[in-house]
């Protein structure tokens, strides 16, 4: 992949330039030998860094108990946490393309989510899995957008502040959690430690990261569900942002929330409408309510504006 090979071709260059300053004149071949192999490898660089991948790979490589060495891996290991993260990249493409999934039953998928391991990464141990495209694209794939995002979730299951967490749990789907649940318990039980490698990201994830995360995970539980009987009025929205203000009719509490896709559009439309008026208005609606449980924490609930249903007065 484009990062690791850039990493290779740095290295390689530092090597050369480093063996071109103790050469003197006493050795004219080595040094035309050595200049050509540097201006080959500053060649390599300036195409790659020109380069746009459209298409999705990334590189996990490991450290700790599972490791043997610098050449070997434990299959056992290998295989649980390959099939975990690939298990992240399908569940999440199939939440783009069908919304919320199904609490049980087989992942549904329009788009091709399979990953396949192109080679071994070299100088460490790991892996470099890319999705098999016939032809080029001119867009990045769907794989290599769930990528990025599946890469975001779990480097903010890890991270030191609580925030980055909490904010990654309001659009995950449930059913990613139980994936991430397994991907950490893999890497936890077998005192791995990864580094997560795309083209915008470079994750390192040590022991203490991968034990903060499963802590987090394991200790959280999210339940979706939906309700078309939500009344209030509707205080401010922001298209753009997707995100929404409302005091409820019967408890006036104001929540606040995202917007769904579709309704946002929507919206859009109708504000340009001189006689249409949504804002300070009573609406019937359809919400999604997420509740999330943490352990030693009051459950909270998050809100998703799925649509406007009719006007109340």
């Amino acid at each position: 992949m484009k990062r690791l090979e850039l990493e290779s071709l740095l290295a390689d260059r530092e090597s050369v330039m480093s063996m071109l300053a103790t050469l003197t004149d006493r050795d004219p071949i080595g040094r035309i030998s050595f200049s050509a192999r540097l201006a080959a490898i500053e060649e390599e660089i300036g195409r790659l860094q020109d380069q746009h991948e459209t298409t999705g790979s990334v590189a996990l490589m490991f450290s700790g108990d599972p490791v043997f060495g610098a050449r070997s891996i434990g299959a056992d290991f290998s295989a649980s946490v390959l099939r975990s993260f690939q298990d992240l990249i399908s569940k999440q493409i199939s939440s783009e393309e069908f919304g919320r999934l199904g609490a049980r039953g087989r992942v549904p998928e329009r788009t091709s989510s399979a990953l396949s391991i192109r080679e071994l990464v070299r100088g460490s141990v790991g892996f470099v899995l890319e999705e098999t495209a016939q032809d080029a694209k001119l867009v990045d794939t769907p794989i290599k957008q769930a990528i990025d995002d599946v890469t975001v979730v779990i480097t903010q299951a890890a991270a030191e502040s609580d925030e980055e967490f909490e904010a990654s749990i309001e659009t995950l789907d449930p059913r990613m959690l139980v994936s991430l649940r397994d991907f950490f318990r893999t890497l936890d039980d077998g005192g791995a430690a990864v580094r997560i490698v795309e083209e915008d990201r470079d994750a390192a994830l040590d022991f203490q990261a991968v034990r903060r995360a499963r802590n987090r995970v394991d200790a959280t539980d999210v339940q979706d569900t939906e309700s078309d009987t939500v009344v209030g009025e509707l205080l401010g929205l922001l298209p753009d942002s997707r995100r929404f203000e409302m005091k409820l009719l019967e408890s006036g509490e104001v929540i606040r929330g995202t917007v769904a896709a579709s309704l946002a559009t929507q919206w859009l439309e109708l504000i340009e409408l001189p006689d249409e008026k949504l804002i300070g208005q009573f609406w019937r609606t359809r919400m999604k309510i997420r509740e999330v449980r943490e352990r030693n924490r009051p459950p909270r609930r998050l809100y998703s504006l799925l649509g406007l249903l009719e006007r109340r007065s």
